[in-house]
């Protein structure tokens, strides 16, 4: 492997791990450091050569790229390409006030350039994952990277939230969330569906350990610890203290869609793993059952004040509807455009209702996709959900015909599917710090999802050269 590879791939893993840190890396200056590392990742890149599945799927990441730099210009351009009417709100701003406004299609000037932050960096790192995660080596490498994170952040915070979980890692005061572990995130809804990623991962290797140990012939609890070395138990042991670590984190931090979210996505994880050791008939659906009921034993275990809120608050925080409502609203005065990527804290006022509490600011549409076709418009939305559709589609695709290394198509369709949802609830995937770990975990999941057709060379050298991911 050249040594620039080499350098690439580590430090790649080193910006998936540490994004989270830094509060999520919301906001202006984090981002910026990513990218700049990313693109210093991919100039190491360059001596990799690419299969024609990487190639179709770094053109379709091209073809959205180049759609939303289309829809960013036309949002922000005095002269749209397109010609576009611009938002009428110019026009009566003008009228009150003795300056010229520029009249254009969004409604904050200049915003949707400096919301493209997180955009980039989710683009570089999926793109990176797409090249990189073509050797099942470095795949895995990702893998272990995110749960190694993922472990480091759940043991500090739980501990530095035992100290005083008035503060994040003991250093940022909390605004909110007082009572819940957020570390190293600021949102504990955000945190809640990272440790579930990363529970999730742990668990897959374990299964994967568990896998290779199965007996052949009449499976029993006794027969599989028989055939379980010592080395083989410290392994299941440590990842099933990984996995206890991040799922006792997910539940310190007590959000509803992500704790149960978090658990259905590890449930069907399992069952599908293990498919083909099931009974033909109703093997699955039993496997789900019982996956269900341990998530629900593990509900009533570790997480009663989950639970509580379910029942004193339900399903929904109140405004939550009414603010998709006002959304869709908003989508519907603005379907093609939208009203400017970044501009909705500033057009959603105009649409709020008075069913909705005064109290707190409303930054966010708390259902990520509303937002997207509110900001950028219907045919976006539309682009990006197709394409994330396809994407689940391919991975299924891996899941069902990879024979090794099935973990790395299946962990990126559980966790993506699982963000996916989450985002129909809250706005986990605009926030940097979790949105470049799902976008480096997708974009491995689809290289893993294809057979490279051939091989090259054989013992070390077949497994780290390009061309061998299959």
């Amino acid at each position: 492997m050249p040594w620039s590879v080499r350098w690439s791939s580590w430090l790649f893993c080193a910006v998936v791990a540490l994004a989270p840190l830094p509060l999520g890396s919301v906001g202006v200056v984090a981002p910026a450091i990513w990218s700049i590392l990313l693109g210093a990742v991919l100039l190491g890149m360059l001596p990799m050569s690419l299969r024609g599945s990487q190639l179709a799927i770094l053109a379709v990441t091209a073809l959205l790229t180049a759609l939303a730099m289309l829809v960013l210009h036309e949002q922000s351009a005095v002269r749209p390409w397109l010609g576009v009417a611009p938002n009428a709100l110019w026009a009566e701003a003008g009228k009150l006030l003795p300056a010229e406004l520029p009249p254009v299609v969004t409604i904050a000037t200049n915003q949707p350039f400096y919301s493209a932050g997180v955009g980039i960096v989710c683009l570089l790192s999926f793109a990176i994952g797409v090249v990189l995660g073509a050797n099942r080596i470095l795949a895995r490498g990702l893998l272990q990277a995110v749960a190694a994170a993922g472990l480091v952040y759940a043991i500090s915070g739980i501990i530095t939230f035992a100290i005083d979980p008035a503060r994040i890692y003991l250093l940022h005061e909390k605004q909110a969330h007082l009572e819940w572990l957020t570390s190293p995130f600021v949102n504990r809804n955000t945190a809640a569906i990272y440790y579930g990623c990363c529970a999730l991962i742990w668990m897959l290797f374990g299964c994967e350990l568990i896998e290779r140990h199965w007996p052949s012939r009449r499976p029993s609890l006794p027969r599989l610890l028989a055939r379980l070395d010592m080395h083989a138990r410290r392994r299941l042991a440590g990842h099933a203290l990984g996995w206890l670590v991040c799922l006792l984190a997910m539940f310190l931090a007590g959000s509803r869609g992500g704790i149960g979210i978090s658990l259905l996505a590890a449930v069907a994880a399992a069952a599908i793993f293990f498919r083909n050791r099931m009974p033909r008939r109703y093997g699955l659906i039993m496997a789900l059952c019982v996956g269900s009921l341990v998530a629900l034993a593990l509900l009533q275990l570790l997480g009663g004040g989950v639970g509580a809120r379910f029942s004193t608050i339900g399903l929904s925080d109140e405004g939550r509807f009414s603010t998709y409502r006002a959304t869709l609203r908003m989508i519907w005065d603005h379907p093609w455009l939208g009203d400017g990527f970044g501009s909705f804290e500033w057009v959603y006022p105009a649409y709020r209702t008075d069913d909705i509490s005064l109290r707190g600011t409303w930054n966010r549409a708390h259902n990520s996709w509303l937002e997207l076709a509110s900001d950028g418009g219907m045919l976006m939305a539309g682009a990006v959900m197709i394409a994330l559709l396809a994407a689940f589609a391919v991975l299924a695709h891996g899941v069902r015909t990879r024979r090794r290394d099935v973990i790395v198509p299946l962990a990126a369709l559980c966790a993506s599917t699982a963000g996916a949802l989450h985002s129909m609830i809250d706005f986990s995937l605009q926030i940097t710090g979790y949105a470049v770990v799902i976008a480096a975990l997708l974009g491995a999941g689809l290289s893993q999802s294809f057979r490279s057709g051939r091989r090259h060379g054989t013992g070390r050298d077949a497994g780290v050269t390009i061309g061998t991911a299959g």
